[in-house]
């Protein structure tokens, strides 16, 4: 992988909450619809998105900051969460699902990862 620059970094930044938003649109989809046909163990995989790819070249090559370690704890646990919920709409728990993506343990993930990931860009750019 090429050498990350502050202008590659936030980018990647901007893209990573974005992306996580829209997984949190597209689980919620698919519990109105009843979708059943996820790849439940996908979700649990934070190291194919881009910022999964960021944070895996920070720590080989020893760049990890305090904020890249808070942010790396908080994507993991964003994705644990997005894993659950893709089980509970698996199983038919549509419900609970949507409960989970409004006031549950996923919301709490998902707003944590994007104001770490917001002080992040800020100390970055």
């Amino acid at each position: 992988m090429t050498q990350k620059t502050v202008t590659n970094t936030c980018e990647i930044i901007n893209n990573a909450i974005v992306a996580h938003f829209v997984l949190g649109h597209q689980l919620r989809a698919a519990a109105y619809e009843e979708n059943r046909a996820l790849p439940v163990r996908a979700y649990k995989n934070s190291q194919k998105c881009g910022l999964g790819k960021l944070i895996a070249f920070l720590k080989e090559n020893d760049q990890m900051t305090d904020r890249a370690k808070e942010v790396d704890v908080l994507h993991l646990d964003l994705h644990d969460a997005a894993c659950g919920v893709a089980a509970l709409i698996a199983t038919g728990h549509f419900d609970e699902a949507i409960d989970e993506l409004s006031t549950g343990y996923y919301a709490d993930a998902a707003s944590n990862l994007t104001k770490a990931l917001s002080h992040w860009k800020m100390e970055t750019a």
